[in-house]
């Protein structure tokens, strides 16, 4: 371990949200600026979506145990992060000469680790934590306030993702299993009585969100229809969306009002347009020279700006209908990605946009499709079909129901298998077809891109 970048440990607990691992926590610490970590991970009973996930990201920095499925006092609780008893055990296996934690729902920005590092390290500190966006009934704050001993123990002065300690001098204590207040503040109130020198950093590190209780009613299912209506005609950022979903699911007309009155300060100016698809060839970018599409991609699903985000919704870079061809010349494009997105077309409309993605591919250009595997589906209605982090959302009784809505939800048209969707891209062309695995990819532009724990079957074909 080298006294200039020495190694710093993250812990973290998770439970059976593979979809908030793969789209958030584990991403933040891959993006951070201080490469020298590891990130324990323990799986609070969790089930095999989470260990896939996790594996995905082929990072040897990243450590993950399963450890015994728990009991739970209410059905409810089955959703939350991880237990006391689990961070402990994440604690016992620290190498590192600093602790710090990340919830598996929550995200560090990049300066995270490297900001408390030198904040530690410069200001001869043990115990010191630094500002952190959070998410609060009432909307998004800054939350963080300066070391207080006496303030410390009257309430929490930070969240747990803000905070770095020295593990050389306070690695030995634990969190606390039993009591009413939260174990993270007793661990931070014993930290401060054992004599911990306070260090604070006014620089946001992280952003904390709100718990979301899964398994709502149907019924709440309108306020996702409603933020992203006014996404698609108006468009909202990210906490504001955010914040409207969490003030209507957990209030009433109340909630609603104040959830709308505060999006006039936050509707971004975007053109409404026509309904029409739009006929625009996109432009060769600048830098690169690429040309990615990203077919399918809804509001939520959208990859960075170097792509071209193709969907028939307002909203989109390129409005279009595949079913009627794709709006590029022929041997314009470099990459094309899909998620999620072919199963909802017929067979006979797969083989045709697969044809189309042939023609408009350069040579040596690639097809990442991602999508549901049918054996896989058939698997877990045979076994386990309740261990699916997608099933959270919903409250299906029986393996037959959960069957059921994989094949016909969401307009589902045809489920595939790898020989299937292999046999549709030859027969458009391709000859060099490749399963992968989760976020893995032989080209740099395609790694990574997954968002959902459900994508088990990864094509991948180059048109020679």
């Amino acid at each position: 371990m080298s006294n200039t970048t020495p190694l710093i440990s993250v812990t973290m607990t998770t439970h059976n949200r593979a979809d908030l691992l793969l789209q958030r926590s584990i991403p933040s610490m891959l993006r951070q600026t201080y490469a020298n970590w590891e990130l324990l991970i323990r799986g609070d009973g969790a089930g095999r979506d989470t260990e896939f996930v996790i594996n995905s990201f082929n990072d040897p920095r990243i450590k993950y145990k399963r450890l015994p499925r728990r009991l739970y006092r209410t059905p409810n609780e089955q959703w939350a992060v991880g237990s006391a008893h689990a961070l402990n055990d994440a604690l016992d296996e620290a190498q590192g000469d600093y602790l710090a934690h990340l919830d598996d729902d929550d995200e560090l920005l990049p300066p995270h680790l490297e900001t408390l590092m030198a904040l530690l390290r410069s200001g001869g500190f043990e115990f010191g934590w630094a500002r952190a966006h959070c998410e609060t009934e009432r909307g998004w704050i800054i939350f963080g306030e300066p070391p207080d001993h006496t303030m410390l123990q009257q309430r929490n002065l930070t969240v747990h993702c803000a905070v770095m300690y020295d593990r050389r001098k306070f690695g030995h204590l634990r969190y606390d299993t039993e009591g009413t207040e939260p174990a993270d503040w007793r661990l931070w109130k014993k930290i401060a009585a054992a004599g911990a020198r306070l260090g604070f950093s006014d620089q946001i590190v992280a952003v904390h969100y709100a718990e979301t209780h899964h398994k709502q009613a149907p019924r709440l299912k309108f306020v996702q229809a409603l933020a992203n209506l006014i996404q698609e005609r108006g468009g909202l950022p990210r906490f504001g969306r955010t914040a409207l979903q969490r003030g209507l699911t957990r209030g009433g007309p109340g909630a609603l009002l104040r959830a709308l009155r505060g999006l006039r300060s936050m509707v971004l100016p975007h053109p409404f347009g026509s309904n029409a698809p739009t006929s625009a060839r996109a432009d060769r970018p600048a830098g690169s020279g690429e040309i990615k599409v990203n077919v399918g991609s809804g509001l939520q699903h959208r990859l960075s700006p170097d792509w071209k985000n193709l969907d028939i919704l307002h909203g989109a870079d390129i409005r279009a209908d595949v079913r009627r061809g794709l709006p590029f010349d022929d041997a314009s494009v470099d990459f094309i990605y899909s998620e999620h997105f072919i199963e909802h077309l017929s067979l006979d409309e797969a083989r045709f946009y697969f044809r189309e993605c042939h023609r408009v591919l350069r040579r040596g250009g690639v097809v990442r499709t991602a999508t549901i595997d049918l054996p896989y589906v058939l698997e877990r209605y045979a076994r386990d079909w309740s261990d699916q982090t997608w099933l959270r959302d919903y409250n299906f009784e029986t393996a037959s129901e959960m069957l059921n809505a994989s094949f016909y939800m969401w307009q589902h048209r045809f489920i595939y298998d790898e020989e299937a969707l292999t046999r549709s891209l030859s027969q458009a062309g391709f000859q060099m077809i490749e399963r992968c695995h989760l976020g893995r990819s032989r080209h740099a532009a395609l790694v990574n891109l997954e968002t959902r724990p459900e994508s088990r079957l990864i094509l991948e074909s180059v048109k020679q």
